[in-house]
């Protein structure tokens, strides 16, 4: 479970990578560049915060699976980019996949079950806002978007799944379900965090 939604995670995170870049004009490397560093990038940081080996150094098909989905991406640009609740879609199932698959193995480590959700969810966000720094995109943390609370959920249920269900993938695919459940309802339904807990004054 935890190889294939990272290697899921991978090629959908690098696909909103090269779909990102909307007006620029990107030739093909750099748009390959930039799907990549989105796949790669949380995991990359996690891995590096908790002194582990560099995933996609220790096995590089996760670079494979990254160039070869940010390929196909660039060339069927102008017909993805149309319609951009696509992006947001992609966006967060890529999310939900790392967030859940990162927790996992956190937890693989004998850590902390708080410590397991805190990387689930910097992972999961950390390569989108690479991604939205470097394609000048307003990242969708830095809005009133319910972008990184599904993750906080999803993860902190997965951790109370797992030890209910004896199999990894019935907890997973249910926290899967969930999570992006949670941000396909606030995108489709075009939810926003109450104006309370919004930093912009009335």
């Amino acid at each position: 479970m935890l190889y294939f939604q990272e290697m899921l995670g991978i090629a959908v995170f690098s696909i909103t990578g090269v779909l990102a870049i909307q007006k620029a004009d990107v030739d093909l490397f750099g748009a390959v560049v930039l799907g990549i560093i989105t796949a790669i990038g949380g995991g990359t940081l996690r891995d590096l915060l908790l002194d582990l080996p560099i995933f996609w150094i220790a096995d590089f098909n996760y670079i494979w699976a990254a160039l070869v989905a940010a390929l196909l991406a660039f060339f069927l640009t102008q017909r993805l980019q149309r319609r951009y609740s696509l992006l947001l879609y992609l966006d967060g199932l890529a999310a939900a996949l790392f967030g859940l698959a990162a927790t996992e193995k956190v937890l693989d480590l004998q850590l902390a079950a708080p410590l397991a959700v805190m990387m689930g969810v910097l992972t999961s966000i950390g390569g989108g806002i690479a991604r939205d720094v470097l394609a000048g995109r307003v990242s969708l943390l830095m809005s009133r978007e319910i972008y990184a609370t599904p993750i906080l959920l999803g993860c902190t249920l997965y951790v109370v799944l797992r030890n209910i269900f004896p199999s990894v993938w019935v907890a997973g695919w249910i926290a899967l379900i969930f999570t992006f459940g949670l941000r396909f309802l606030a995108i489709y339904l075009h939810l926003q965090m109450p104006a309370i807990f919004s930093t912009k004054q009335g």
